[in-house]
């Protein structure tokens, strides 16, 4: 019988048993894959399938406030890198690839138009999009400053794109209250 040492190992049987520690977290692990292996067979194809129908169709689908920019913007960069230009047809939007069109619906009034993604924002609580003065006088909102709107996406969304829209809200931190 050849021991190790004879064989030229640098290490014994016995460096191969894992610890206690280590075989709990082996065991665990393989308990957690067969569980998710027993839940996937549980979820059928097909509703996943229309989960993620789902969220592309609201995806392409939003509503909310939208302003226009104000005079101090034009002729700056966008996000996008091309110069802010007034006159065109283009807006904010926070997560809309660049180049995105989007028709806009004027909710008190019913006017639409089509524009461009070619900026980030709006950085103001409760706006879905910035547009730029020429599409505001088009909507009919250019005297109020802010009117309703409904967003469709005309074309495809980039792949993933829905779920990135799905994504949950950041925990709000609870205020520590200082009772002395």
């Amino acid at each position: 019988m050849m021991t190790n040492a004879a064989i030229g190992s640098a290490f014994s049987v016995r460096d191969h048993v894992p610890g206690p520690r280590l075989a709990r977290a082996q065991r665990f692990a393989a308990l957690l894959l067969l569980s998710l292996f027993a839940l996937g067979s549980l979820v059928p194809g097909d509703a996943i399938a229309r989960a993620v129908k789902d969220r592309t169709a609201k995806a392409k689908r939003e509503s909310g406030w939208c302003s226009y920019y104000g005079r101090g913007f034009n002729h700056r960069r966008t996000a996008s890198g091309e110069r802010f230009d007034p006159d065109l047809l283009t807006a904010a939007h926070r997560t809309l690839p660049f180049g995105t069109r989007v028709r806009v619906t004027n909710l008190a009034n019913g006017r639409r138009i089509v524009v461009r993604i070619n900026d980030r924002g709006p950085f103001k609580r409760g706006r879905v999009l910035d547009v730029t003065p020429a599409a505001a006088r088009q909507l009919g909102f250019a005297t109020s400053g802010l009117t309703r709107v409904r967003l469709d996406v005309l074309g495809k969304l980039p792949a993933g794109y829905a779920t990135l829209m799905d994504a949950p809200a950041p925990a709000k931190r609870a205020r520590s209250v200082n009772r002395g």
